[in-house]
């Protein structure tokens, strides 16, 4: 044992401690009680301000009495697999398989019988007279004759001497029975193939309205959508909630819109915007496919669909739009021109309207104001006041 001493006081910070074996110095914690030597790697403790060391290789092993263990080692090498069998090996092993089958397995022969030795009878009993022993009977084999071997199965038929075989002696058999419930089940098959016959024309016809609704039911769930910032359209699905630009990459918004309170921001989607009694849009630009009006609406409005106005109303700003739809009890007044390719009136409008396409003035509209139009239509009983200009657009 070698005794060491602290170098600094334990209250200031680490203190520095010295190996007594290597003399090797080392910082310490204060409050630490045992440790290893950096150097020598000897075992340290801390008693007061003493140093105790203990040398690593004084230390004895707890299992040295153990003796020692034999190596196992372990093969990993793959293990070797059969090779598989050749097609002409498989053959020969299909070929001798029914032969075995039809083989008769020998069979048993009888053990032969232990022979019972008779019991010593008592004295008292008289015993009858003995008989000469007699030959044991062998028993006889019976050779029972083998089983002629079975014959190779014949080879397959080619696909072309089958059809031959049909031709000359199965169908001449067959044709006198052409008057059977099964004859004409098979004429009704074929008549099914043939073009020809009604029903085959029935069934294209089945088919070509199956095909129209699909082809329906598919351009109603897709719609031609334009880019607000290009112009470019492309075809999008209408259920979907955004889209792509597939020319600048712009996102552009089809969610549907519902008013039913005041507003006042623009709106800016290829959706449907829908203004209900309770709502109302002042000083608003809206950019929509649909918009329907029950509201108030004085904003100004751009749709690439139909424009439904079903209220009273003044709009302030300027209006265009593929078709505008002016219903029953409607009185609307447009202080700028309207534009539209197609336009439909049965209420009454003040205003300025350049239809490209059909007006249509239905029996209770009124409409007051200049229109230049493609063609119109004009219903008993509704009125127009002002100038009409066909075409030159």
């Amino acid at each position: 044992m070698a005794f060491g001493f602290f170098s600094k006081d334990k209250n200031k910070g680490p203190r520095e401690v010295t190996c007594p074996l290597c003399q090797h110095s080392q910082q310490e914690s204060p409050l630490a009680v045992s440790s290893y030597c950096k150097g020598c790697k000897a075992y340290l403790s801390f008693d007061g301000g003493e140093v105790t060391a203990r040398s690593a290789s004084g230390t004895p092993d707890p299992f040295a009495h153990r003796p020692a263990q034999p190596k196992v080692e372990i093969d990993y090498s793959a293990r070797e697999e059969p090779a598989p069998l050749t097609p002409a090996a498989k053959k020969a092993a299909q070929a001798i398989a029914p032969k075995a089958a039809t083989e008769p397995s020998p069979k048993p022969q009888p053990a032969p019988q232990a022979q019972v030795k008779p019991q010593a009878q008592a004295p008292s009993q008289v015993s009858p007279p003995a008989q000469a022993p007699q030959p044991e009977e062998q028993p006889k084999v019976i050779s029972q004759p083998q089983a002629p071997a079975s014959p190779a199965p014949p080879p397959e038929p080619k696909k072309e001497e089958v059809k031959e075989v049909l031709t000359q002696e199965v169908l001449p058999e067959i044709k006198p029975l052409l008057g059977t419930p099964e004859a004409e089940d098979s004429e009704s098959d074929e008549s099914d193939h043939d073009e020809s016959s009604p029903r085959y024309h029935r069934q294209n016809t089945e088919e070509e309205a199956l095909s129209g609704r699909s082809k329906k039911k598919k351009e109603a769930n897709e719609r031609h959508v334009a880019c607000f910032e290009c112009g470019d359209s492309h075809i999008a699905n209408s259920r979907a909630n955004s889209t792509q630009c597939r020319k600048c990459g712009r996102l552009i918004s089809l969610k549907d819109q519902h008013i039913k309170e005041n507003w006042s921001s623009p709106i800016q989607t290829r959706g449907n915007v829908y203004i209900h009694k309770k709502g109302i849009v002042s000083d608003a630009s809206i950019r929509c496919h649909d918009l329907v009006v029950e509201g108030d609406f004085t904003g100004s409005a751009e749709c690439s669909g139909d424009l439904t106005l079903r209220r009273h109303g003044k709009v302030v700003g300027n209006v265009i739009c593929n078709r505008l739809l002016v219903q029953k009890r409607a009185q609307v007044e447009f202080l700028n021109l309207v534009e539209m390719n197609e336009c439909k009136i049965d209420g009454v409008v003040t205003g300025n309207i350049s239809c490209r396409g059909l007006l249509a003035l239905e029996k209770k509209a009124t409409l007051i104001g200049d229109i230049k139009v493609g063609s119109l239509t004009v219903a008993d009983g509704a009125k127009h006041s002002g100038q009409i200009q066909m075409g030159a657009f």
